[in-house]
């Protein structure tokens, strides 16, 4: 069931990350003139808000570059300090052991990211894992958020333990850019594979399940308080066209979204959304339509994936009909529009 805080903070994120890609982003060259007009950047400083999901993935689309791709990823963690990702971090410090403290960054997961990304923990034989489950897999950068999430772990469970954690093994959706000997570097591990459909990173039984330096039940329970009430107080910095761009974009998924449901995740009934669509100057087909192509154009410049399979995870009914609305749109096909590079 979906709790009002869930609802309140759906399509946002905490700001701490973000801070932490666009300092990381500065320090490998990003031109900070091209963040202007980006939505919820004006109120990054502040600790108490959520901005836009699709903030923190157009922040990802901006930082990325050939520099990004050899250390982009260690650069970001080596600005890391406790605390810089809030309350969240202090989880790993007064935990029982590293398994209690990835069950409660688990539960508490929506302090840092979207309500709609989840931290699922499961153990084998190999001891325990933790996998990021994202909602934005089709996202031209995720390959990128895939491989910063299970090293982020890594970083705050070994600040945790006060000892570098060698995990036993680390799983990426797809293989990264770049030399082999650059992902055992930084996750600690030869074990390093590309396969499942979700990044994890497994610890140890042993690892997982060792006393804490700094165990405090007492303190654990009220940081996990803390963690759920200033989420739940934070306050989202969206208009209310935000918010629906916010449950469209997640709707479409190989298939053209339906207003009722894009109007059951704004918990209001289909007729009352085309009449707030009215009130903004725009229609559901004008809005369905504008993101369908931000979304073509971003995959046909940024992703190597082909028409057929871009028509597929944007909801066209084929290859030709995606053809027919990039010539509506541009004046020219996905090849033309392809050829002229990253967005």
């Amino acid at each position: 069931m979906v709790n009002n805080a869930t609802l309140a903070t759906a399509g946002t994120v905490s700001p701490h990350l973000t801070r932490l890609l666009l300092r990381a982003g500065s320090a490998m060259g990003l031109d900070r003139s091209r963040l202007e007009g980006v939505a919820g950047l004006a109120v990054l400083g502040e600790d108490s808000v959520r901005i836009p999901t699709a903030t923190i993935l157009r922040v990802w689309e901006l930082v990325s570059s050939p520099a990004w791709e050899a250390a982009g990823t260690s650069r970001v963690m080596r600005l890391w300090r406790p605390g810089a990702l809030g309350v969240w971090d202090y989880l790993f410090s007064a935990a029982g052991t590293v398994g209690d403290a990835l069950h409660a960054a688990s539960r508490n997961f929506a302090a840092i990211a979207d309500p709609a990304d989840r931290l699922v923990l499961g153990r084998d034989d190999d001891g325990l894992t933790i996998a990021y489950h994202g909602s934005y897999q089709d996202h031209p950068q995720y390959g990128r958020i895939a491989e910063l999430v299970p090293y982020m772990l890594l970083t705050v469970a070994s600040a945790g333990a006060g000892r570098p954690l060698a995990p036993v093994r680390v799983r990426l959706p797809r293989r990264p850019a770049g030399p082999p000997d650059r992902l055992r570097e930084l996750y600690r591990t030869g074990r390093v594979e590309f396969e499942g459909e979700h990044p994890s990173v497994t610890f140890a039984e042993a690892d997982a399940d060792d006393p804490l330096p700094r165990a405090d039940p007492a303190l654990a329970a009220i940081l996990e308080e803390h963690a759920r009430l200033s989420t739940a107080a934070a306050r989202p910095v969206l208009g209310w066209l935000d918010r629906f761009h916010a449950a469209l974009e997640p709707a479409i998924d190989g298939r053209p979204p339906s207003l009722d449901q894009v109007a059951q995740r704004l918990a209001m009934s289909h007729r009352t959304l085309q009449r707030r669509l009215r009130e903004e100057g725009t229609t559901w087909r004008e809005e369905l339509e504008r993101l369908r192509q931000r979304r073509v154009e971003r995959l046909l410049r940024d992703s190597a994936l082909s028409v057929e399979s871009i028509a597929a995870s944007v909801g066209f009914a084929d290859s030709r009909s995606l053809r027919r609305a990039v010539h509506r749109w541009y004046g020219h096909g996905p090849a033309a529009l392809r050829a002229s590079g990253p967005s």
